[in-house]
């Protein structure tokens, strides 16, 4: 059995009702944020697996994603995919900060 969760969920086997549990985890790991590099490698990949050859997002979306996101993927998707709506709503071919932007405060 894998589990998998937020931060906090190590947090939370340190508490008495969890020692059960947390006395059968055999092994743990914790993913690390990405760096601007991995991020702009994981949304090309994505945008790859969607059939779109060319980047959608330009440098400064790039930027507001990974520092918006924390580097952490979850986030990331979420503001990418947003971006990507609020640069179709304006008919923009490229996703600007702007759109990153309007993205995180819908999400919020």
């Amino acid at each position: 059995m894998i589990l998998a969760g937020q931060n906090n969920l190590i947090d939370q086997f340190s508490y008495r009702s969890s020692q059960p549990l947390a006395s059968r985890v055999v092994a743990r790991s914790h993913l690390q944020a990405t760096t601007l590099d991995g991020m702009k490698t994981y949304l090309a990949h994505h945008l790859a697996i969607a059939g779109i050859e060319h980047n959608l997002f330009d440098q400064t979306a790039l930027t507001a994603i990974h520092q918006g996101s924390g580097g952490l993927f979850r986030k990331a998707n979420h503001l990418a995919r947003g971006s990507l709506i609020a640069a179709a709503a304006k008919q923009q071919s490229m996703v600007a900060a702007e759109h990153v932007q309007l993205a995180a405060t819908e999400l919020i």
